[in-house]
């Protein structure tokens, strides 16, 4: 029974460390010494809200483990040092990320002042054991394409034979791709979430984690943005029907804001909507004329299928010219 009990315990703690992966961890340190700051007050910020904060340890070292992939600003403060805020640090899904903050020692009387820096991505992941690629929202809003495969296919080893068709990774096939959205695991269409929703997306080619089971191709993992502490909302609406005859229109909205807050600022209950509606008369136009024979000229090759050219058969349809043909309308 001892044993059984042990097993499950250990199952547990296998299956508890395989789901928190996303963490954001560093060292505090003395600018000019680079000597640790033991008991350094770190906050971590998130839309400008305070999310959670901790204390460095001994060896001047800071951990916020299971936090939800985003954007965040961290601040540091100590006595007798300058505050410290850096902004737009990355936390990737399903990444321990790394940022180290040095303090500059303050001198004569200390001003109520933070100094802020932006937050600079490594170019080496130290914690990386898979092989993919993370798409923040910041790239996604540059990206020609409103389309989660069109997306995804801009990583190494994914393709699709057109934008928006279904994803090969590393040449498996399309159905072994699997999509989870916020880590739950969604089927069917993988256009449920508009694009400006989406904080992170985060494609995986190869050594997929446990969390993820038994996956015989890639993973397309998204993540989406949360209510924000003040109210945000908008609007667009854009069509062709006026430019092409491909009859493309779309139109979308997004309200976000809180519904509770605490007295600091910090909201406790928010709220996100988003939704949109696309209209495509033809979604795969072709980029070359379309041919169609006459009426005419298929009367003819139907009344004498076979003719005969210097004493040979020959089909019909074989002699047809510019003139038997005409171009589609668009």
């Amino acid at each position: 029974m001892a044993r059984f009990l042990l097993l499950t315990f250990f199952a547990l703690a296998i299956g508890t460390a395989a789901t928190a992966q996303t963490s954001l961890f560093g060292k505090v340190m003395d600018e000019e010494s680079s000597e640790p700051v033991l008991f350094g007050s770190v906050a971590l910020y998130k839309n400008g809200v305070l999310i959670t904060g901790t204390e460095t340890d001994f060896d001047g070292n800071f951990n916020f483990p299971a936090l939800d992939p985003g954007t965040y600003d961290v601040e540091v403060s100590y006595v007798g040092y300058q505050p410290k805020r850096v902004t737009g640090v990355k936390v990737l899904a399903g990444k321990a990320n790394k940022v180290d903050i040095k303090l500059a020692s303050g001198t004569g009387v200390i001003l109520e002042e933070i100094v802020v820096t932006a937050y600079e991505v490594p170019l080496i992941e130290q914690d990386n054991t898979t092989s993919g690629k993370v798409i923040t929202s910041d790239e996604i809003k540059n990206l020609p394409t409103r389309n989660i495969n069109a997306l995804a296919a801009t990583s190494a080893g994914l393709a699709s034979a057109d934008e928006g068709d279904a994803i090969n990774v590393r040449g498996s096939r399309s159905d072994a791709t699997d999509y989870y959205v916020d880590g739950i695991r969604v089927t069917g269409s993988n256009n449920l979430v508009p694009e400006s929703e989406i904080d992170q997306l985060q494609v995986i080619t190869g050594g997929i984690e446990a969390q993820y089971g038994d996956v015989t191709g890639g993973i397309i993992s998204i993540t989406t943005k949360g209510p924000s502490s003040k109210f945000s909302g908008g609007v667009e609406a854009e069509t062709s029907e006026f430019l092409d005859p491909f009859g493309q229109s779309l139109v979308g909205f997004n309200l976000s804001g809180p519904i509770l807050k605490r007295s600091d600022g910090r909201s406790i209950l928010g709220f996100r909507l988003a939704g949109r509606y696309t209209y495509q008369q033809d979604d795969d136009p072709s980029a070359v004329p379309i041919y169609q024979i006459t009426d005419e000229s298929l009367a003819e090759v139907e009344a004498n299928p076979v003719i005969l050219s210097g004493g040979s058969p020959l089909a019909a349809s074989e002699t047809l010219t510019n003139d038997d043909v005409r171009i589609l309308d668009a």
